[in-house]
C-alpha cells in the first residue's frame, strides 16, 4: 500500500509539471523563431499587419493546428492595429 501512495504522488507531480510546462510553452511569442509552416504563415500575416487575415487563418485552421492568436501578436502590434482601426473609422465618419 505504501508503494502505491508513493507512485501516485510521483505521478501527480509529473502530471502537474507537464501541465505547467505546456502552459509556459503556449505563452511564448512564436514569431521569433517559427518552427512549422503554419507558424510561418501566421507570422507572415502578423508582420503584414493584417489582424483580420491572421484571425481568419487561425480560426480556419484551429481544428488542424490549434494555433493561438496571441502567440503571434505582441502588445505593441495590438496597439498599432487598434490605432489604425480608430483612424480608419474616423476617416470613414468624416467622409459621410
Amino acid at each position: 500500500m505504501e508503494t502505491s501512495k508513493q507512485t501516485r504522488r510521483t505521478s501527480l507531480v509529473v502530471l502537474a509539471f507537464a501541465a505547467l510546462t505546456c502552459a509556459a510553452a503556449r505563452a511564448e511569442y512564436r514569431c521569433d523563431a517559427p518552427q512549422a509552416p503554419e507558424d510561418q504563415r501566421a507570422c507572415d500575416l502578423a508582420k503584414e499587419g493584417n489582424a483580420d487575415a491572421l484571425r481568419q487563418f487561425i480560426q480556419r485552421t484551429a481544428p488542424i493546428y490549434g494555433l493561438y492568436y496571441y502567440d503571434y501578436v505582441k502588445p505593441a502590434d495590438l496597439d498599432r492595429w487598434e490605432a489604425a482601426q480608430k483612424h480608419a473609422d474616423t476617416v470613414v465618419g468624416d467622409a459621410r
